[in-house]
């Protein structure tokens, strides 16, 4: 019925497309995101299809942005059969907006409070380096802290997309023999700069301005209050955004995610690692942990 002229047409590299869709099971989004829906009103989208739509969405043509993607689901109809969709008959913009929200188990969101001080850049580290710790000490005082207090696992606004990325991902992963060794793993850690605007953007919460006063020190309200200014060591330059800490399974030739996080850009590695290593530990149910690999940047007698 779908798949033939007019409404799909085939060429050659369409065909890896079609099998990833075909062979990826992702019926248990609609029982993960059951409590987020009500049991009344309309009938909503099929949790698995928006899903799935959306990874194909960053399969294809991840650059384009959600608004664009629904726009391509209408030129191409290949994509909304693949998604689950009937041709013609798919979600809108703000049903893939709301559908993602789902994810976040939180009423803010960001992690930070959007009024803050305003920060002023790191210091610059030296060629090829990185930043250098705004206080010495830093990592061995937050270690002390977490081996003292942080024995609970604390609950996270994306405790959700953890919990089925390492359901519905990690562990078909690891049942393929992907991640190596599940009992024995070697980890690598280690960081990369996520730049998310040129300026860092924020708004006055003062009339100071107005009154000829150029410089204050009043609170600002930043619209990514999770993202401030850091040092890029590799390109040598300031930048506004994330520094995303990844551990990646490192005893297969695979080198796939395990624990994806985006910390303020500001953070060393070395902070970075403490905080993702931690959380990581305590929400990471598929194995054991032999070795960890890190460079240089992670060189401290606490850790």
């Amino acid at each position: 019925k779908y798949y033939a002229p007019p409404s799909a047409i085939f060429v050659k590299a369409d065909w890896p497309l079609i099998f990833k869709c075909l062979i990826t099971d992702l019926s248990a989004t609609t029982t993960l995101l059951a409590d987020t829906f009500s049991a009344r009103g309309p009938q909503p989208r099929d949790p698995a299809s928006m899903l799935r739509s959306y990874l194909l969405f960053l399969l294809t043509r991840p650059e384009i942005g959600i608004t664009e993607w629904v726009n391509e689901l209408y030129r191409y109809p290949l994509y909304a059969i693949l998604s689950g969709f009937e041709p013609g008959d798919f979600p809108g913009v703000g049903t893939f907006y709301d559908f993602l929200s789902r994810f976040w188990a939180a009423d803010s969101k960001h992690l930070s409070p959007r009024v803050r001080p305003r920060k002023r850049k790191p210091k610059k580290g030296k060629k090829g380096e990185k930043a250098p710790t705004t206080s010495p000490g830093k990592v061995q005082r937050l270690v002390e802290r977490i081996l003292k207090y942080n024995h609970s696992s604390k609950t996270q606004p994306m405790d959700r997309l953890f919990e089925f990325f390492q359901s519905q991902f990690l562990a078909v992963s690891a049942a393929y023999g992907l991640l190596g060794d599940p009992n024995a793993m070697d980890v690598a850690g280690d960081g990369t700069p996520v730049e998310t605007a040129s300026w860092s953007r924020s708004k006055p919460t003062c009339d100071c301005h107005a009154q000829g006063l150029a410089k204050c020190n009043h609170p600002r309200e930043y619209s990514q209050p999770d993202c401030n200014s850091g040092w890029d060591s590799s390109r040598e330059k300031y930048y506004n955004g994330y520094h995303l800490y990844m551990l990646t399974a490192a005893n297969s030739k695979h080198d796939l995610p395990l624990y994806p996080r985006l910390q303020p850009a500001s953070r060393h590695d070395a902070v970075s690692f403490v905080v993702s290593s931690v959380e990581f530990a305590q929400r990471f149910t598929l194995g054991m942990v032999d070795k960890m690999l890190l460079d240089a940047a992670h060189d401290a007698g606490a850790i």
